[in-house]
């Protein structure tokens, strides 16, 4: 043993100790070691954990090295070979990461320790047991003449080959069935590609088409009422085989998942019997998202989500061949089990908020809990699914219920990313060609009788009172009005802090790149165009029709049902109360923590022919 090897092993053992340094905390108070790295609140310590129990038992194996290096000079040179490419993914996670200080420490320990003890062992080792090319060569040509010896073995021969076809065939079949991307579908209007083309989600966005299928059939127990998927508000076209909003797309196998329209579509009809028609862009008044994620939830916990049960629904939809069964039985379905079994996990912080129902959802906290990592600060974000007409003429507007955001095309990569887009899953074409429609899409005309006497007295009104915040082209219109001025309920803005805005700004992964979130301190004035299709009203949906809306706060409704789709063409609204209305909609409680109606008395003054005859105007728009 010479000097340098008496240094090699001291080395080895300091390497040792830093390696226990960094693997003891993050196993044992991994929120600790976040908050040293300045990672707190951006990352889960599942992770870190694992990291610590995979440096820990690394570090186990340096022990005979630095014991004796002579006798493992070849797993010496292992070690040092892996402190070297530790140091290159550390470079790499460096110059990708929003975090990249958090990050150095480990590089200026790997790599530095990696160049030590390569100087060091170089040095020290006997020249036989030192890393030449010809030990080198003759290392990586062991496997080749171990098969050269081996193969004059016709039994060795023989056993090989089925080996090789046999991973050839797994391996074929598993691309085939979980890997190969066919063309996703692109329809030849926008109006088609918006309601059912794909934007592109990462796996864990997506349901496997069959799984989809037959989950209503399977699961009715769980279902809150009778029609299956349209029991939560998703809209069938006639001849259809997916509700608007819902994209088929085949990555390995078929499978679908949401794009723009599953939020933004709605359908009205004049009358219970009436014929019920689209509308694009519009509020998903309908849906009840929170309730059709946590079905998926519940069936993925259910006993009866298993291989087996599953299959033999399928069987009675599809022909899969051996293949693809086999898959489905021990990937597929384990898979999209243990997936949905997670995001109910995830999405645990729902169950301690009010139900957000129907036509509802909350903005930014699962953002903030679920993408960003936040710890939860137990604010609520409910408001009500926004129209997404006439983006053309709301560039440079400040966008979204609090005006947090000037950017359409920031805001509709968020909006995508908080339903599971990545930016490598997304699609950008796609994405362009929607946000290109949603540029000229008009809102849907009035579908009933217009009085045009009324309607030219309510423009009147409309313009002395209300066209200042919220005319096109008017001065207020698109900025915030201060929560103390507007007076409506603050919730919405508690949810959205500048911890999250920081956040925002730190991503810089193209396509995703956010700059221009700022905190606000009230609500948007917003444009009234096809105002009659985006009732209830108020940014949490907490007043019925705009005839509600114009009583002062006392006379408003404090109970209502939302989501019934037939329409009121007098009060502005859709119907919500009576049997019908109770049948199908969700039961607003405006007591409830973040459903408050109160505020936004601005024309409750007006006299009634005023209020009736503005009313009529807004038809019009």
């Amino acid at each position: 043993m010479n000097t340098y090897l008496k240094w090699f092993q001291r080395v080895v053992w300091v390497g040792i100790v830093v390696n226990l340094l960094f693997a003891l905390p993050a196993l044992l108070a991994p929120d600790v070691v976040l908050a040293s790295l300045g990672l707190s609140g951006d990352f889960t310590t599942e992770w870190l954990r694992d990291s610590g129990m995979l440096v820990l038992s690394i570090s186990l194996f340096y022990i005979p090295v630095a014991i004796e290096p002579i006798r493992f000079a070849l797993y010496a040179w292992i070690l040092i070979a892996a402190r070297f490419i530790a140091g290159i993914f550390w470079i790499d996670v460096i110059m990708t990461s929003t975090h990249p200080a958090a990050f150095r420490p480990m590089l200026l320990t790997d790599l530095p320790l990696g160049i030590i003890l390569a100087f060091l062992l170089s040095r020290g080792l006997p020249e036989e047991k030192k890393l030449h090319w010809q030990s080198i060569k003759k290392i990586l040509l062991m496997p080749i003449d171990f098969f050269k010896m081996k193969w004059r073995s016709t039994a060795f021969r023989i056993v090989s080959t089925a080996v090789l076809l046999t991973v050839i065939l797994v391996g074929f079949q598993l691309w085939n069935n979980l890997l190969r991307a066919r063309p996703d579908i692109v329809y030849d209007s926008d109006e088609e590609q918006f309601k059912y083309g794909a934007i592109g989600l990462g796996i864990e966005g997506r349901i496997p088409y069959y799984i989809f299928k037959i989950l209503p059939d399977l699961f009715t127990d769980k279902l809150p009422g009778p029609g299956g998927w349209a029991s939560f508000g998703l809209v069938f076209e006639q001849g259809k085989d997916l509700p608007v909003g819902l994209s088929r797309r085949h990555i390995g196998f078929p499978s679908v998942e949401p794009n723009c329209a599953f939020c933004h579509t709605g359908s009205y009809k004049l009358s219970p019997a009436g014929e019920r028609k689209l509308m694009l862009g519009s509020p998903a008044h309908e849906l009840d998202l929170e309730a059709f994620q946590w079905f998926l939830y519940d069936c993925a916990d259910d006993p009866r989500f298993n291989p087996d049960t599953i299959l033999a629904r399928i069987d009675k939809i599809a022909d899969l061949s051996w293949a693809e069964r086999l898959t489905y039985k021990y990937i597929i379905i384990p898979f999209a089990k243990h997936t949905l079994q997670q995001q109910r996990l995830a999405y645990a912080w729902q169950q301690e908020r009010p139900l957000q129902g129907k036509g509802r959802t909350d903005t930014f906290n699962p953002t903030k809990i679920d993408v960003f990592h936040f710890p939860d600060d137990h604010t609520i974000g409910t408001v009500d699914l926004p129209q997404i007409w006439n983006q053309k003429k709301r560039e440079g507007m400040w966008l979204h219920w609090d005006g947090n955001n000037n950017n359409i095309r920031e805001r509709n990569y968020a909006a995508a990313m908080a339903i599971g887009a990545t930016s490598k899953s997304v699609i950008p074409a796609n994405f362009k060609r929607v946000t290109d429609f949603l540029l000229g899409l008009l809102p849907p005309k009035f579908p009933a009788e217009i009085d045009r006497q009324k309607a030219d007295s309510g423009k009147a009104v409309f313009e002395r009172a209300c066209a200042g915040c919220h005319a096109f082209g008017s001065e207020k219109v698109g900025t915030v009005t201060p929560i103390e001025d507007i007076d409506t309920d603050p919730y919405r803005l508690f949810s959205f802090t500048e911890q999250t805005v920081e956040r925002f700004h730190q991503i810089d992964d193209p396509p995703f790149k956010f700059d221009a979130y700022r905190k606000t301190y009230g609500y948007c004035n917003t444009p009234l165009d096809g105002m009659w299709a985006r009732a209830p009203y108020l940014h949490n949906g907490s007043v019925p029709t705009m005839w509600d809306l114009l009583q002062p706060v006392e006379a408003r409704p404090t109970v209502f049902y939302k989501g019934y789709n037939v329409y009121d063409p007098v009060k502005l609204g859709f119907v919500n109360s009576g049997p019908d209305a109770e049948r199908v909609g969700f039961k607003i409680l405006t007591g409830a923590p973040g459903n408050s109606n109160r505020g936004h008395t601005f024309g409750t003054t007006f006299s009634d022919r005023e209020k009736w005859n503005l009313i009529e105007f807004l038809k019009t728009q």
